[in-house]
């Protein structure tokens, strides 16, 4: 019998709570969604994709401005260089894709997972197992989340991760859904702290993204990105020395024929020796090394649409 990720990932999920009127009718529209999904080709709807993410990206201007301007400092050159222009578009185009495969994986078997998606470092799961301490996974917004998501839930993990408000409201809905029905736990950002490290301490996985870009409140700690320096979130590696747990960076990344590779990082310990702020710094440099080289290898499948630099201006105009 095949079965799709939520039936796979049933075990993994907190108890139900009662249903509401509302529930019910979200509980309806997912599971339409799931036979929509099971029906409807990925490339057509890829290729429905395209026009509307083409027509956001001129409507869409603090976002495309957002990107224009990372994509300029990350290539060393100016706002109206062509390639500039290319990897924004290229970058709205492989988000329209992002949103086709957050309402299609929902009905993807496990089978069909294991068919389109290549699995490169699946054994540092359980190498971060084996420290009995939790895992502590951080990604970032780029490629296939979804993908990258589905995979990771069908490790076993029960996960609890911590989402900021989106926009649309619609969206930010949908999305929570869908966690819910996969088994995620989803937090608001403030006071999570306690949750989290009690998540791992059960043998939980905690999932955080890193580029939540620049903020002007003299948050985060001061790393080199892509030969710039900027600040990331400090969170990860405080976690990790509070918890001991391991941290891993993966990700899920598209291949040409609508396949996926999901990549996943050997183990990142901190040092609890060390000085605390130190180690935070070196321990999250660490990470940024790796979210670094999968830019550079995929860049227009990175969603960059916060500025990532303090002063965020061009090398040049």
């Amino acid at each position: 019998m095949v079965t799709t990720i939520e039936e796979r990932t049933a075990p993994a999920k907190a108890e139900a709570k009662p249903k509401t009127k509302r529930h019910s009718l979200e509980s309806w529209i997912y599971r339409a969604n799931v036979v929509v999904a099971k029906v409807v080709p990925l490339s057509l709807a890829y290729h429905v994709s395209r026009p509307i993410t083409d027509v956001f990206y001129w409507l869409w201007t603090s976002k495309r401005e957002g990107a224009r301007r990372n994509y300029a400092r990350m290539l060393g050159t100016s706002l109206d260089d062509k390639r500039v222009e290319r990897l924004t578009r290229s970058c709205f185009r492989n988000f329209g894709k992002y949103i086709v495969e957050l309402f299609h994986v929902q009905g993807w078997s496990q089978a069909r997972l294991d068919r389109l998606v290549e699995r490169h470092g699946e054994e540092h799961f359980d190498e971060a197992r084996r420290y009995g301490r939790g895992i502590i996974f951080t990604s970032a917004h780029m490629g296939s989340i979804e993908v990258a998501s589905a995979m990771v839930l069908l490790e076993g993990f029960r996960i609890t991760s911590v989402m900021e408000r989106l926009r649309p409201k619609l969206l930010m809905d949908w999305i929570v859904l869908c966690r819910a029905k996969m088994g995620v736990t989803l937090l608001q950002t403030a006071g999570t702290g306690r949750h989290l490290v009690r998540a791992l301490r059960r043998g939980e996985m905690v999932a955080l993204v890193v580029d939540i870009g620049f903020r002007n409140d003299n948050s985060g700690v001061p790393v080199n990105f892509l030969g710039h320096p900027t600040y990331f979130p400090a969170g990860p590696a405080r976690l990790a020395r509070l918890s001991g747990a391991p941290i891993i960076f993966g990700t899920a990344l598209r291949l040409p024929g609508n396949r996926f590779a999901v990549f996943a990082s050997p183990p990142i310990l901190v040092d609890r020796t060390k000085d605390a702020e130190a180690d935070i710094r070196n321990t999250t440099q660490r990470v940024v090394d790796i979210f670094q080289e999968f830019v550079r290898r995929y860049p227009d499948q990175w969603y960059v649409f916060r500025d990532m630099w303090p002063n965020n201006e061009p090398a040049h105009e």
